[in-house]
């Protein structure tokens, strides 16, 4: 996969897919394998803003029963379902619980009811969940208080290892299915052509130049750019920013759902006593989601110290036994969110759940709020925009995604077990490509160094064929380097070596890249 800046600007497209986040790379994905030329281009990295910044979970539906909103639980579970067979290697289905108490909502026998409703409803078997008494309970409460506590509800989530190189398998595949894609290209404006809009004109971030990218149909999935592009203005909130925190042990083996203690005073986004979640991820947990009415336009920016701290508090005011401290913070996720009525007070009406999707001539405009049926969404604007282009057609069955097939090739006789397992878990049926980019320098498929399991390999390919520019696009997208705690000097000193060789960076070339490699953890260092 290159970089097709240059391309873009030469050819007229079918569609232009304006955003690379989890969004717009599904859709350049849909659109490529229904065999319409397909441009994608990105104002950033791919899967870079708020795609980057989820609790790392893939929803079944089941809460969704409160509100007995069945289609949504169809779509979500049928969704999950699809990406434990599109990408086995990057998500995985993990028990979840949540305890019962007394006998309303929270209650066993309103559980049962919901477990049952829930189990005939889903279609994968191996989701379907059950109800546990207290002895079963126990063991996955650990430190959480029980008392009150007669059992727990037990279904089952999907978590995701790597949510961005899972956005990034989308825009693989679009481009192995013949899309052109380009990241730092940032959409300006809308072209327009005999009252219909007709393109995109953007400006590369490396160079300066300006591009225009010619398109029968522009699929806008800009998130929250797409006011601005379309020149209006939002009424104000329009967004939340959320955190969420990663600790640097595991806390258990199963997602934990938990009711804040936060009145509707200290929590206007979502209202009083919340769920908020503790996911294991890797050999880490994470916490979250904790929300804030966000005031402005959307810009680039990161949590501030006291939110990291506040949503620590929450969860030990949840969950005492904890004792957590922000020693145990080794890092977070932050990202901007829609609301669901832009304008209205005190924070639009709580969280944007559903997806928007308008039409105008030349036009799809998306606006999604959940990670977990980004592909169906992006299917449905694909199909609406084939609609536009005369060719009417009917939605593709999902197929694997870059890395998803089963098997794949053999690794390398001389890689360590640990170098191989990690190259399956992050590459799946891929793995074998990665390491052969170390068949001529054996360095390049040792760690970076003793504290990560990244290898040099993963760094050359990155580089190579996976368009990252930046020594943060790899530690934080395209390599797990950096995504759960601060990267040791030693590693990103590696790591920036071996992009320097590729990519002729001087060494002032490289102490900036490392320097802004670094910065997100500034922030880290506040709360010591």
């Amino acid at each position: 996969m290159q970089r097709a800046n240059h391309s873009l600007a030469s050819e007229r497209f079918d569609l232009v897919v304006v955003g690379g986040g989890i969004y717009g790379a599904a859709a350049a994905w849909e659109a490529a394998r229904r065999g319409l030329k397909t441009a994608l281009i990105e104002s950033g990295d791919f899967g870079a803003a708020t795609s980057a910044n989820s609790l790392k979970v893939i929803h079944s539906g089941f809460r969704y029963l409160q509100n007995l909103d069945l289609a949504r639980l169809r779509m979500s579970s049928g969704e999950l379902s699809n990406l434990l067979g599109m990408a086995p290697h990057l998500v995985q289905a993990r028990p979840c619980l949540v305890p019962t108490r007394g006998l309303g909502k929270q209650g066993r026998p309103a559980f049962a009811v919901a477990l049952a409703l829930y189990n005939r409803l889903i279609k994968n078997d191996k989701l379907k969940g059950r109800l546990l008494d207290l002895d079963q309970a126990r063991v996955f409460l650990g430190p959480c208080p029980l008392d009150g506590v007669t059992g727990a509800a037990l279904w089952y989530e999907g978590v995701v290892a790597d949510a961005e190189r899972l956005s990034l398998s989308y825009v693989l595949s679009a481009t192995e299915e013949g899309a052109q894609a380009a990241n730092y290209l940032r959409a300006e404006s809308l072209l327009r052509q005999d009252g219909r809009i007709s393109g995109v004109l953007a400006r590369d971030e490396l160079s300066g130049d300006q591009i225009a990218v010619q398109g029968s149909v522009v699929v806008l999935c800009a998130g929250a750019h797409n006011d601005a592009l379309l020149g209006r203005a939002a009424a104000q909130p329009a967004l939340a920013s959320a955190v969420n925190l990663v600790l640097g042990r595991r806390l258990g083996e199963a997602l934990l759902g938990l009711r804040s203690p936060r009145d509707a005073a200290a929590d206007p986004v979502c209202g009083p006593h919340r769920f908020i979640f503790m996911v294991p991820w890797h050999d880490r947990t994470m916490l979250g989601t904790a929300y804030r009415s966000w005031p402005g336009a959307p810009r680039p920016t990161g949590p501030k110290p006291e939110e990291l701290l506040d949503l620590l508090v929450e969860f030990n005011q949840g969950c005492p036994g904890l004792n957590l401290g922000p020693g145990d913070i080794s890092f977070y996720h932050w990202g901007l969110v829609p609301l669901a009525e832009p304008g209205r007070a005190p924070a639009g009406g709580g969280l944007a759940t559903k997806r928007r999707i308008e039409e105008q001539g030349g036009l799809v405009a998306v606006s999604g709020a959940k990670y977990t049926t980004a592909r169906a969404v992006a299917a449905e604007a694909v199909t609406r925009a084939c609609a536009q282009l005369g060719r009417s057609q009917a939605e593709l069955a999902v197929t694997p995604l870059w890395g998803g097939d089963p098997g794949g090739a053999e690794l390398p006789p001389g890689l360590a077990p640990e170098a191989g397992e990690h190259l399956r878990n992050q590459y799946g049926s891929r793995a074998a490509e990665v390491a052969a980019l170390g068949a001529d320098d054996a360095a390049l498929l040792a760690p970076l160094a003793p504290d990560t399991p990244v290898l040099g390999c993963e760094v050359a390919r990155a580089v190579e064929q996976e368009m990252a520019i930046h020594l943060s696009d790899v530690s934080l997208r395209r390599t797990i380097l950096g995504k759960a705690a601060r990267p040791s000097g030693a590693a990103l000193n590696a790591a920036a070596g071996i992009m320097a060789a590729r990519l002729g960076w001087d060494p002032a070339r490289q102490e900036e890249e490392i320097a802004q490699a670094l910065a997100p953890y500034r922030v880290l260092e506040e709360l010591r």
